[in-house]
Protein backbone atom coordinates (compact mmCIF):
# COMPACT_ATOMS: atom_id res chain seq x y z
CA UNK A 1 0.00 0.00 0.00
CA UNK A 2 1.40 3.61 -0.57
CA UNK A 3 2.64 5.10 2.32
CA UNK A 4 0.28 7.52 3.51
CA UNK A 5 2.38 9.46 5.89
CA UNK A 6 5.19 10.65 3.13
CA UNK A 7 4.34 13.48 1.44
CA UNK A 8 3.93 12.74 -1.85
CA UNK A 9 5.53 16.05 -3.23
CA UNK A 10 8.89 15.24 -1.38
CA UNK A 11 8.66 11.45 -3.32
CA UNK A 12 8.28 13.13 -6.70
CA UNK A 13 9.44 16.87 -6.83
CA UNK A 14 6.74 18.91 -8.75
CA UNK A 15 9.15 21.34 -10.47
CA UNK A 16 7.91 24.77 -10.50
CA UNK A 17 7.61 27.28 -13.79
CA UNK A 18 6.14 30.27 -14.59
CA UNK A 19 2.36 31.23 -14.04
CA UNK A 20 2.38 34.52 -16.85
CA UNK A 21 -1.25 34.33 -16.46
CA UNK A 22 -1.14 34.61 -12.26
CA UNK A 23 1.73 37.60 -12.05
CA UNK A 24 0.82 40.12 -10.51
CA UNK A 25 0.44 42.46 -13.23
CA UNK A 26 -1.92 40.10 -15.09
CA UNK A 27 -3.72 39.95 -12.14
CA UNK A 28 -3.75 44.41 -11.59
CA UNK A 29 -4.32 44.64 -15.09
CA UNK A 30 -7.79 42.37 -15.40
CA UNK A 31 -9.17 44.03 -11.87
CA UNK A 32 -8.57 47.59 -13.39
CA UNK A 33 -10.52 46.47 -16.82
CA UNK A 34 -13.01 45.82 -14.32
CA UNK A 35 -12.98 49.03 -12.36
CA UNK A 36 -10.87 48.51 -9.62
CA UNK A 37 -8.11 50.05 -8.22
CA UNK A 38 -5.42 47.25 -7.39
CA UNK A 39 -2.01 48.10 -5.37
CA UNK A 40 1.07 49.31 -7.53
CA UNK A 41 2.30 46.16 -9.31
CA UNK A 42 6.40 46.95 -8.86
CA UNK A 43 5.76 47.38 -4.78
CA UNK A 44 2.96 44.91 -4.45
CA UNK A 45 2.69 42.20 -2.07
CA UNK A 46 2.14 38.69 -3.19
CA UNK A 47 1.48 35.13 -1.18
CA UNK A 48 1.61 32.00 -3.14
CA UNK A 49 -0.01 29.43 -1.24
CA UNK A 50 1.18 25.31 -2.38
CA UNK A 51 4.13 27.65 -3.92
CA UNK A 52 6.57 23.98 -4.41
CA UNK A 53 10.09 25.09 -4.88
CA UNK A 54 8.56 28.40 -5.32
CA UNK A 55 10.44 29.34 -8.96
CA UNK A 56 7.22 31.15 -10.40
CA UNK A 57 7.53 33.57 -7.11
CA UNK A 58 11.88 33.64 -7.86
CA UNK A 59 10.76 34.87 -11.24
CA UNK A 60 8.16 37.71 -9.49
CA UNK A 61 11.01 38.64 -6.69
CA UNK A 62 13.50 38.79 -9.27
CA UNK A 63 11.04 40.57 -11.45
CA UNK A 64 10.06 43.14 -8.85
CA UNK A 65 12.73 44.14 -6.49
CA UNK A 66 10.53 46.61 -4.39
CA UNK A 67 7.71 43.60 -4.06
CA UNK A 68 7.44 41.77 -0.70
CA UNK A 69 7.02 38.08 -1.52
CA UNK A 70 6.28 34.96 0.65
CA UNK A 71 5.62 31.16 -0.50
CA UNK A 72 4.34 28.27 1.76
CA UNK A 73 4.32 24.57 0.90
CA UNK A 74 4.00 21.80 2.95
CA UNK A 75 6.73 19.67 1.42
CA UNK A 76 10.24 20.22 2.18
CA UNK A 77 12.03 18.99 -0.79
CA UNK A 78 10.86 21.75 -2.93
CA UNK A 79 11.07 24.27 -0.29
CA UNK A 80 14.93 23.15 0.18
CA UNK A 81 15.32 23.67 -3.27
CA UNK A 82 13.82 26.79 -3.65
CA UNK A 83 15.83 28.35 -0.60
CA UNK A 84 19.10 27.67 -2.64
CA UNK A 85 18.08 29.33 -5.83
CA UNK A 86 17.03 32.23 -3.83
CA UNK A 87 20.40 32.08 -1.41
CA UNK A 88 21.94 31.90 -5.05
CA UNK A 89 20.39 35.37 -6.58
CA UNK A 90 20.78 37.03 -3.40
CA UNK A 91 17.55 37.86 -3.45
CA UNK A 92 16.10 39.40 0.11
CA UNK A 93 12.57 40.46 -1.01
CA UNK A 94 11.04 37.00 -0.88
CA UNK A 95 10.55 34.48 1.52
CA UNK A 96 9.82 30.43 0.98
CA UNK A 97 8.69 28.32 4.08
CA UNK A 98 7.78 24.92 4.92
CA UNK A 99 4.50 25.92 6.13
CA UNK A 100 1.30 24.36 7.06
CA UNK A 101 -1.93 26.12 5.00
CA UNK A 102 -3.92 25.30 7.70
CA UNK A 103 -1.94 27.09 10.03
CA UNK A 104 -2.15 29.97 8.33
CA UNK A 105 -4.22 33.04 10.28
CA UNK A 106 -5.10 36.57 9.80
CA UNK A 107 -1.57 37.29 11.84
CA UNK A 108 0.62 35.54 8.94
CA UNK A 109 -0.45 39.34 7.04
CA UNK A 110 -1.98 41.23 4.00
CA UNK A 111 -1.44 40.71 1.05
CA UNK A 112 -2.28 42.53 -2.33
CA UNK A 113 -1.88 39.12 -4.34
CA UNK A 114 -2.66 36.31 -3.23
CA UNK A 115 -2.00 33.05 -5.83
CA UNK A 116 -3.61 29.23 -5.13
CA UNK A 117 -2.59 27.06 -8.23
CA UNK A 118 -2.81 23.70 -8.40
CA UNK A 119 -4.01 23.19 -5.16
CA UNK A 120 -7.96 23.60 -4.23
CA UNK A 121 -8.75 20.39 -6.11
CA UNK A 122 -5.83 18.52 -4.87
CA UNK A 123 -6.81 18.92 -0.76
CA UNK A 124 -9.66 17.63 1.18
CA UNK A 125 -12.69 19.72 2.28
CA UNK A 126 -11.35 21.56 5.22
CA UNK A 127 -8.37 22.55 3.34
CA UNK A 128 -10.50 23.76 0.25
CA UNK A 129 -12.28 25.79 3.08
CA UNK A 130 -9.33 27.25 4.93
CA UNK A 131 -7.66 28.01 1.30
CA UNK A 132 -10.63 30.83 0.42
CA UNK A 133 -10.38 31.48 4.50
CA UNK A 134 -6.72 32.57 3.64
CA UNK A 135 -7.84 34.49 0.37
CA UNK A 136 -10.74 36.78 2.33
CA UNK A 137 -8.59 37.47 5.25
CA UNK A 138 -5.53 37.91 4.82
CA UNK A 139 -6.63 39.39 1.31
CA UNK A 140 -5.97 43.22 0.93
CA UNK A 141 -9.19 45.69 0.91
CA UNK A 142 -8.44 46.12 -3.06
CA UNK A 143 -6.92 42.85 -3.58
CA UNK A 144 -7.13 40.04 -6.24
CA UNK A 145 -6.79 36.15 -5.70
CA UNK A 146 -6.58 33.47 -8.34
CA UNK A 147 -7.00 29.94 -7.47
CA UNK A 148 -6.79 27.32 -10.29
CA UNK A 149 -8.88 24.02 -10.11
CA UNK A 150 -10.30 21.14 -11.98
CA UNK A 151 -14.13 21.65 -13.37
CA UNK A 152 -17.02 19.65 -14.58
CA UNK A 153 -18.17 18.65 -17.27
CA UNK A 154 -14.90 18.15 -18.94
CA UNK A 155 -13.10 16.12 -15.97
CA UNK A 156 -16.18 13.40 -16.06
CA UNK A 157 -14.37 11.89 -18.52
CA UNK A 158 -11.05 12.59 -17.03
CA UNK A 159 -12.62 10.94 -13.66
CA UNK A 160 -12.97 7.64 -15.77
CA UNK A 161 -9.89 7.23 -16.37
CA UNK A 162 -8.44 8.34 -12.96
CA UNK A 163 -10.51 5.81 -10.86
CA UNK A 164 -9.39 3.08 -13.44
CA UNK A 165 -6.08 3.76 -12.22
CA UNK A 166 -6.15 4.59 -9.18
CA UNK A 167 -7.60 1.21 -8.90
CA UNK A 168 -4.97 -0.72 -10.55
CA UNK A 169 -2.11 0.64 -8.63
CA UNK A 170 -4.29 0.75 -5.21
CA UNK A 171 -1.44 -1.59 -3.92
CA UNK A 172 1.65 -0.17 -5.68
CA UNK A 173 3.74 2.46 -3.41
CA UNK A 174 6.84 3.40 -5.49
CA UNK A 175 5.97 6.53 -7.78
CA UNK A 176 7.47 5.20 -10.94
CA UNK A 177 5.75 2.16 -11.25
CA UNK A 178 2.94 3.34 -10.47
CA UNK A 179 3.17 5.89 -13.26
CA UNK A 180 4.19 3.07 -15.57
CA UNK A 181 1.66 1.11 -14.60
CA UNK A 182 -1.53 3.20 -14.65
CA UNK A 183 -0.19 4.55 -18.39
CA UNK A 184 0.01 0.71 -19.41
CA UNK A 185 -3.93 -0.41 -18.11
CA UNK A 186 -5.41 2.46 -19.83
CA UNK A 187 -3.01 1.35 -23.06
CA UNK A 188 -4.28 -2.14 -22.59
CA UNK A 189 -8.07 -1.14 -22.27
CA UNK A 190 -7.69 1.11 -25.64
CA UNK A 191 -5.88 -1.15 -27.78
CA UNK A 192 -8.40 -4.36 -26.53
CA UNK A 193 -10.93 -2.33 -28.43
CA UNK A 194 -13.92 -3.55 -26.84
CA UNK A 195 -16.92 -1.40 -25.44
CA UNK A 196 -19.21 0.51 -28.21
CA UNK A 197 -17.34 3.45 -30.35
CA UNK A 198 -18.10 6.05 -28.10
CA UNK A 199 -16.15 4.48 -24.81
CA UNK A 200 -13.51 3.64 -27.05
CA UNK A 201 -12.98 7.25 -28.49
CA UNK A 202 -13.31 8.38 -25.21
CA UNK A 203 -10.68 6.44 -23.36
CA UNK A 204 -8.36 6.94 -26.50
CA UNK A 205 -8.41 10.53 -26.15
CA UNK A 206 -7.46 10.31 -22.45
CA UNK A 207 -4.78 7.78 -23.34
CA UNK A 208 -3.44 10.82 -26.19
CA UNK A 209 -3.65 13.15 -22.71
CA UNK A 210 -1.87 11.04 -20.18
CA UNK A 211 0.88 9.62 -22.69
CA UNK A 212 1.90 13.45 -23.41
CA UNK A 213 1.45 14.38 -19.12
CA UNK A 214 4.84 14.82 -18.06
CA UNK A 215 5.82 12.29 -15.20
CA UNK A 216 5.58 14.70 -12.03
CA UNK A 217 2.15 16.36 -13.18
CA UNK A 218 0.85 12.57 -13.92
CA UNK A 219 1.72 11.12 -10.71
CA UNK A 220 0.57 14.28 -8.88
CA UNK A 221 -2.51 15.08 -10.73
CA UNK A 222 -3.80 11.85 -12.03
CA UNK A 223 -2.75 9.67 -9.18
CA UNK A 224 -2.76 11.92 -6.32
CA UNK A 225 -5.04 10.69 -3.24
CA UNK A 226 -7.09 13.66 -4.10
CA UNK A 227 -8.42 14.77 -7.24
CA UNK A 228 -12.41 16.57 -6.51
CA UNK A 229 -13.29 18.56 -9.41
CA UNK A 230 -16.21 20.89 -9.13
CA UNK A 231 -18.86 22.62 -11.16
CA UNK A 232 -18.17 26.51 -11.38
CA UNK A 233 -21.38 27.46 -10.32
CA UNK A 234 -20.14 25.40 -7.20
CA UNK A 235 -16.93 27.20 -6.70
CA UNK A 236 -18.41 30.70 -6.90
CA UNK A 237 -21.15 29.98 -4.35
CA UNK A 238 -18.71 28.41 -2.16
CA UNK A 239 -16.14 31.56 -3.03
CA UNK A 240 -19.63 33.91 -1.68
CA UNK A 241 -19.89 31.98 1.76
CA UNK A 242 -16.28 33.01 2.43
CA UNK A 243 -17.28 36.91 1.62
CA UNK A 244 -15.49 36.35 -2.11
CA UNK A 245 -17.09 37.04 -5.30
CA UNK A 246 -16.15 36.70 -9.37
CA UNK A 247 -13.85 39.06 -10.97
CA UNK A 248 -12.74 37.24 -14.15
CA UNK A 249 -10.51 34.07 -15.64
CA UNK A 250 -6.88 34.87 -15.48
CA UNK A 251 -7.16 34.22 -19.82
CA UNK A 252 -9.19 36.86 -20.76
CA UNK A 253 -10.24 35.01 -24.06
CA UNK A 254 -12.06 31.97 -20.96
CA UNK A 255 -14.75 34.43 -20.51
CA UNK A 256 -15.93 35.84 -24.13
CA UNK A 257 -18.84 34.83 -25.90
CA UNK A 258 -17.51 35.56 -29.33
CA UNK A 259 -16.06 32.28 -29.38
CA UNK A 260 -19.67 30.83 -29.73
CA UNK A 261 -21.97 30.76 -32.65
CA UNK A 262 -23.79 33.45 -32.91
CA UNK A 263 -27.50 31.51 -32.47
CA UNK A 264 -25.70 29.84 -29.33
CA UNK A 265 -24.92 33.76 -28.16
CA UNK A 266 -28.38 34.41 -28.22
CA UNK A 267 -29.60 31.27 -26.36
CA UNK A 268 -27.24 31.88 -23.48
CA UNK A 269 -28.45 35.25 -22.94
CA UNK A 270 -32.02 33.91 -22.80
CA UNK A 271 -30.82 31.04 -20.27
CA UNK A 272 -28.10 32.93 -17.67
CA UNK A 273 -29.46 35.49 -15.39
CA UNK A 274 -26.14 36.55 -14.13
CA UNK A 275 -22.23 36.20 -15.05
CA UNK A 276 -21.79 33.43 -12.91
CA UNK A 277 -24.67 31.39 -14.53
CA UNK A 278 -23.44 32.78 -17.97
CA UNK A 279 -19.86 31.41 -17.55
CA UNK A 280 -21.34 27.95 -16.08
CA UNK A 281 -23.52 27.35 -19.56
CA UNK A 282 -19.96 28.34 -21.45
CA UNK A 283 -18.48 25.22 -19.74
CA UNK A 284 -21.29 23.18 -20.26
CA UNK A 285 -20.81 24.00 -23.93
CA UNK A 286 -17.11 23.60 -23.88
CA UNK A 287 -17.17 20.62 -22.14
CA UNK A 288 -14.05 22.58 -19.70
CA UNK A 289 -11.94 20.86 -17.40
CA UNK A 290 -10.10 23.41 -15.82
CA UNK A 291 -10.28 27.18 -14.89
CA UNK A 292 -8.40 29.50 -13.41
CA UNK A 293 -10.60 31.94 -11.83
CA UNK A 294 -9.87 35.54 -10.06
CA UNK A 295 -11.40 36.31 -6.69
CA UNK A 296 -12.12 39.69 -4.82
CA UNK A 297 -13.59 40.99 -1.78
CA UNK A 298 -17.40 40.94 -1.90
CA UNK A 299 -18.03 44.98 -1.36
CA UNK A 300 -15.96 45.40 -4.42
CA UNK A 301 -17.95 47.33 -7.27
CA UNK A 302 -17.14 45.91 -10.54
CA UNK A 303 -18.26 47.29 -13.61
CA UNK A 304 -20.44 44.90 -15.86
CA UNK A 305 -18.20 44.83 -18.71
CA UNK A 306 -14.77 45.41 -19.02
CA UNK A 307 -14.29 49.75 -20.16
CA UNK A 308 -12.86 51.12 -23.49
CA UNK A 309 -11.65 54.07 -21.32
CA UNK A 310 -9.77 52.43 -18.87
CA UNK A 311 -7.67 50.97 -21.78
CA UNK A 312 -5.65 54.33 -21.62
CA UNK A 313 -3.95 53.17 -18.65
CA UNK A 314 -2.14 50.62 -19.82
CA UNK A 315 0.68 49.88 -21.83
CA UNK A 316 0.17 47.44 -25.05
CA UNK A 317 2.47 44.70 -26.31
CA UNK A 318 1.95 42.23 -29.90
CA UNK A 319 4.35 39.59 -31.17
CA UNK A 320 2.05 40.26 -34.47
CA UNK A 321 3.91 40.59 -37.47
CA UNK A 322 2.60 42.27 -40.68
CA UNK A 323 1.80 39.45 -43.25
CA UNK A 324 2.67 41.50 -46.32
CA UNK A 325 4.89 44.37 -45.38
CA UNK A 326 5.17 47.21 -46.44
CA UNK A 327 1.67 48.13 -44.62
CA UNK A 328 0.04 51.10 -45.71
CA UNK A 329 -1.16 52.77 -42.79
CA UNK A 330 -2.71 56.07 -44.22
CA UNK A 331 -5.51 54.10 -46.40
CA UNK A 332 -8.46 51.73 -46.05
CA UNK A 333 -6.64 48.85 -47.77
CA UNK A 334 -7.01 45.97 -45.54
CA UNK A 335 -4.15 44.38 -43.80
CA UNK A 336 -3.15 40.98 -42.27
CA UNK A 337 -0.81 40.49 -39.51
CA UNK A 338 0.22 37.26 -37.77
CA UNK A 339 1.21 35.87 -34.69
CA UNK A 340 2.03 32.61 -32.86
CA UNK A 341 -0.85 29.79 -32.57
CA UNK A 342 -2.87 30.82 -35.34
CA UNK A 343 -3.42 34.21 -33.78
CA UNK A 344 -4.38 36.93 -36.21
CA UNK A 345 -5.92 40.45 -37.28
CA UNK A 346 -7.55 41.86 -40.69
CA UNK A 347 -8.37 45.32 -40.36
CA UNK A 348 -8.75 48.02 -42.86
CA UNK A 349 -8.76 50.86 -40.22
CA UNK A 350 -5.74 53.06 -40.58
CA UNK A 351 -5.33 53.75 -36.73
CA UNK A 352 -5.26 50.10 -35.83
CA UNK A 353 -2.60 49.04 -38.91
CA UNK A 354 -0.06 51.85 -37.71
CA UNK A 355 -0.40 50.66 -34.33
CA UNK A 356 -0.13 47.04 -34.92
CA UNK A 357 2.68 48.19 -36.87
CA UNK A 358 4.48 49.90 -34.12
CA UNK A 359 4.07 47.06 -31.94
CA UNK A 360 5.13 44.95 -33.99
CA UNK A 361 8.34 47.27 -34.17
CA UNK A 362 8.74 47.56 -30.60
CA UNK A 363 8.30 43.89 -29.23
CA UNK A 364 9.30 42.30 -27.17
CA UNK A 365 8.82 45.82 -25.66
CA UNK A 366 5.43 47.28 -24.37
CA UNK A 367 4.21 50.98 -25.75
CA UNK A 368 2.15 52.65 -23.30
CA UNK A 369 -1.41 53.47 -25.25
CA UNK A 370 -0.89 57.60 -24.89
CA UNK A 371 2.51 57.00 -27.04
CA UNK A 372 1.28 54.53 -29.23
CA UNK A 373 -1.50 57.22 -30.14
CA UNK A 374 0.68 59.43 -31.02
CA UNK A 375 2.62 57.45 -33.10
CA UNK A 376 -0.31 55.83 -34.59
CA UNK A 377 -1.78 58.87 -35.23
CA UNK A 378 1.46 60.16 -37.43
CA UNK A 379 1.85 57.06 -39.08
CA UNK A 380 -1.88 56.82 -40.70
CA UNK A 381 -0.88 60.21 -42.10
CA UNK A 382 -3.01 62.20 -39.61
CA UNK A 383 -2.13 66.04 -39.35
CA UNK A 384 -1.04 67.58 -35.78
CA UNK A 385 -3.78 68.44 -33.74
CA UNK A 386 -4.79 70.42 -30.38
CA UNK A 387 -8.57 69.82 -30.74
CA UNK A 388 -9.26 67.91 -27.48
CA UNK A 389 -12.61 66.38 -29.54
CA UNK A 390 -10.47 65.05 -32.14
CA UNK A 391 -8.23 63.12 -30.17
CA UNK A 392 -10.70 61.78 -27.83
CA UNK A 393 -12.40 60.25 -30.49
CA UNK A 394 -9.23 59.02 -31.60
CA UNK A 395 -8.24 57.69 -28.39
CA UNK A 396 -11.75 55.84 -28.24
CA UNK A 397 -11.10 54.52 -31.45
CA UNK A 398 -8.09 52.85 -30.58
CA UNK A 399 -8.77 51.55 -27.02
CA UNK A 400 -11.97 49.85 -28.34
CA UNK A 401 -9.65 48.31 -31.20
CA UNK A 402 -7.24 46.99 -28.46
CA UNK A 403 -9.86 45.66 -26.47
CA UNK A 404 -11.14 43.40 -28.84
CA UNK A 405 -7.68 42.50 -29.85
CA UNK A 406 -6.62 41.55 -26.19
CA UNK A 407 -9.99 39.92 -25.82
CA UNK A 408 -8.46 37.56 -28.90
CA UNK A 409 -5.04 37.32 -27.19
CA UNK A 410 -3.44 39.25 -30.32
CA UNK A 411 -2.12 42.13 -27.65
CA UNK A 412 -0.84 42.11 -24.23
CA UNK A 413 -2.32 44.86 -21.66
CA UNK A 414 0.47 45.75 -19.06
CA UNK A 415 0.47 47.92 -15.80
CA UNK A 416 3.83 47.09 -15.58
CA UNK A 417 6.76 47.55 -17.93
CA UNK A 418 9.71 44.48 -17.23
CA UNK A 419 13.06 45.70 -17.23
CA UNK A 420 15.07 44.10 -20.12
CA UNK A 421 17.25 45.16 -22.81
CA UNK A 422 16.70 43.77 -26.84
CA UNK A 423 20.29 44.64 -28.25
CA UNK A 424 23.09 43.05 -26.18
CA UNK A 425 25.82 45.38 -24.84
CA UNK A 426 29.47 44.81 -25.21
CA UNK A 427 29.28 42.81 -22.46
CA UNK A 428 26.19 41.02 -22.18
CA UNK A 429 24.46 40.06 -19.02
CA UNK A 430 21.66 37.70 -18.78
CA UNK A 431 18.77 37.02 -16.26
CA UNK A 432 20.71 35.76 -13.59
CA UNK A 433 17.47 33.07 -12.74
CA UNK A 434 17.77 32.20 -16.57
CA UNK A 435 21.49 31.73 -16.47
CA UNK A 436 21.11 29.60 -13.58
CA UNK A 437 18.40 27.28 -14.96
CA UNK A 438 20.36 26.90 -18.11
CA UNK A 439 22.58 24.80 -16.08
CA UNK A 440 19.94 22.33 -15.55
CA UNK A 441 17.84 22.26 -18.81
CA UNK A 442 16.07 23.71 -21.93
CA UNK A 443 13.91 25.43 -20.24
CA UNK A 444 14.27 29.09 -18.59
CA UNK A 445 11.98 31.87 -17.81
CA UNK A 446 12.55 35.69 -19.25
CA UNK A 447 11.97 38.82 -17.90
CA UNK A 448 8.71 38.96 -19.75
CA UNK A 449 7.51 36.30 -16.95
CA UNK A 450 7.48 33.41 -19.54
CA UNK A 451 9.01 29.98 -19.66
CA UNK A 452 10.83 29.70 -23.15
CA UNK A 453 12.91 27.30 -24.92
CA UNK A 454 16.31 27.79 -24.98
CA UNK A 455 17.39 26.55 -28.54
CA UNK A 456 20.28 24.00 -28.70
CA UNK A 457 23.61 23.76 -26.70
CA UNK A 458 25.08 26.70 -27.89
CA UNK A 459 22.65 29.10 -26.98
CA UNK A 460 22.39 27.06 -23.69
CA UNK A 461 25.96 27.01 -23.00
CA UNK A 462 26.29 30.71 -24.20
CA UNK A 463 23.24 32.11 -21.94
CA UNK A 464 25.05 30.20 -18.69
CA UNK A 465 28.26 32.54 -19.63
CA UNK A 466 26.82 36.48 -20.12
CA UNK A 467 27.03 37.62 -16.35
CA UNK A 468 28.96 40.95 -17.71
CA UNK A 469 32.54 39.73 -17.28
CA UNK A 470 32.78 38.64 -20.91
CA UNK A 471 33.44 40.65 -24.40
CA UNK A 472 32.81 38.95 -27.19
CA UNK A 473 36.28 37.56 -27.64
CA UNK A 474 36.50 36.26 -24.42
CA UNK A 475 32.87 34.46 -25.03
CA UNK A 476 34.30 33.13 -28.19
CA UNK A 477 37.25 31.90 -26.53
CA UNK A 478 35.46 30.34 -23.07
CA UNK A 479 33.00 28.59 -25.66
CA UNK A 480 35.84 27.31 -27.67
CA UNK A 481 36.85 25.98 -24.28
CA UNK A 482 33.94 24.34 -24.03
CA UNK A 483 34.20 22.25 -27.14
CA UNK A 484 37.95 21.16 -26.02
CA UNK A 485 36.47 19.85 -22.96
CA UNK A 486 33.32 17.96 -24.72
CA UNK A 487 30.83 19.98 -22.82
CA UNK A 488 29.46 21.98 -26.39
CA UNK A 489 29.36 20.41 -30.02
CA UNK A 490 28.87 22.86 -32.71
CA UNK A 491 27.13 21.34 -35.80
CA UNK A 492 26.91 22.04 -39.49
CA UNK A 493 24.22 20.52 -41.76
CA UNK A 494 22.84 18.75 -38.69
CA UNK A 495 26.10 16.71 -38.32
CA UNK A 496 28.07 17.32 -35.33
CA UNK A 497 31.57 19.22 -36.13
CA UNK A 498 34.82 17.06 -34.80
CA UNK A 499 37.34 19.65 -35.93
CA UNK A 500 38.54 21.94 -33.41
CA UNK A 501 39.31 24.68 -35.87
CA UNK A 502 35.92 24.80 -37.83
CA UNK A 503 34.37 24.25 -34.36
CA UNK A 504 35.93 27.82 -33.42
CA UNK A 505 34.47 29.31 -36.75
CA UNK A 506 31.14 28.26 -36.77
CA UNK A 507 30.96 29.77 -33.00
CA UNK A 508 32.27 33.07 -34.62
CA UNK A 509 29.98 33.28 -36.64
CA UNK A 510 26.93 32.35 -34.75
CA UNK A 511 28.02 34.01 -31.92
CA UNK A 512 26.28 37.54 -32.76
CA UNK A 513 23.02 36.04 -34.37
CA UNK A 514 22.45 33.62 -30.97
CA UNK A 515 23.19 37.26 -28.71
CA UNK A 516 20.72 38.99 -30.45
CA UNK A 517 18.10 35.91 -30.45
CA UNK A 518 18.31 36.21 -26.64
CA UNK A 519 17.96 39.37 -26.71
CA UNK A 520 14.64 39.01 -28.13
CA UNK A 521 13.49 36.49 -25.86
CA UNK A 522 13.55 38.51 -23.07
CA UNK A 523 16.66 37.36 -20.94
CA UNK A 524 18.89 40.46 -21.09
CA UNK A 525 19.42 42.71 -18.41
CA UNK A 526 22.23 44.36 -20.03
Amino acid sequence: MPDATANPYDTLVYPGFALTQAHPDRLATLATLFGMTPAEVSRCRVLELGCGDGVNLIGIALELPEAQCVGVDLAAAGINKGQAIVHELGLKNITLQQYDIMDIGRDFGQFDFIIVHGLYSWVPPAVRNHILTVCKDNLAEHGVAYVSYNTYPGCHLRDMTRNMMTYHVRDVSDPRQRIEESRALIQFVVETGMGNEQYRTSLQKELESILVRSDHAFFHDDLGEVNTPVYFHQFAAHAARHGLQYLSEADFVEIQLGVCPPKAVAVLKQLASDRIAQEQYMDFLKGRRFRQTLLCHAGTKLADEPSMDNVQHFSVSSQLRPETPPVDCASHTPAVFLGTEGRSIKTEHPLMKAALLTLSNAWPHAVHFHDLLAEARVLSGQVATTDEKELLHDARVLAASLLRAYAGTAVEFHLWSPRFVSHPSERPIASPLARLQAREGQTVMNLRHEDIAVEGSLEQQLLQLLDGSRDRAALATDLSKLVELGNLTMQQGGEPITDLKSARHKIAAELEVTLVEIGTKALLVG
